[in-house]
């Protein structure tokens, strides 16, 4: 059923995407190291906003919370999978998903090692965020150069999406 899912909602990845010029591994999420002042302090706030839900009377906001909190306590004793990312002359691939270079707006590469070393792909298609994909070991000059072939490099971007650093820097992923 999940994989029937991914596929109604994910384009078909094909069997050949041409040459491949670069394709490499990266962790589906990446485990961060939290202290237990972290766990204390969000645990202390969710509790609080659970109870201002509760007394709020705003029932729906108290399942999201305790979902999430759920969703959160699953992930942590999940190992992350490796996600498979594929860059050939026809598109790119990731995971289960193929994005042809004509639905690709532009990319940029923000790399600041050790800790920021990510390829953003920014899609034609407005309601479509853009993907952030961590490079890993890869050389971000040959993934540069391979992409340059097919795409235009966004060369106004030259820091982290917002989301990632707030991401980050609160430990969340």
């Amino acid at each position: 059923m999940k994989d029937a899912i991914i596929q109604f909602f994910s384009p078909q990845v094909p069997s050949d995407i041409g040459q491949v010029h670069a394709s490499w591994d990266f962790p589906e999420f990446i485990r961060v190291k939290r202290s237990q002042t972290w766990y204390w302090v969000v645990s202390i706030i969710l509790v609080l906003l659970i109870v201002y839900a509760v007394y709020s009377a705003n029932f729906l906001f108290a399942v999201i919370l305790v979902l999430s909190a759920f969703i959160f306590i699953y992930q942590y004793f999940q190992s992350p999978r490796k996600v498979p990312a594929v860059i050939g002359e026809d598109g790119i691939i990731i995971d289960r998903a193929f994005y042809p270079h004509k639905e690709i707006k532009s990319f940029y590469i923000i790399y600041e090692p050790p800790q920021i070393k990510f390829l953003y792909l920014e899609f034609k298609n407005k309601l479509q965020k853009s993907l952030a994909i961590p490079l890993e070991n890869q050389n971000p000059l040959e993934i540069r150069k391979s992409l340059l072939k097919y795409l235009r490099e966004n060369l106004t971007i030259n820091e982290e999406d917002f989301n990632e650093t707030f991401a980050r820097l609160l430990k969340i992923r």
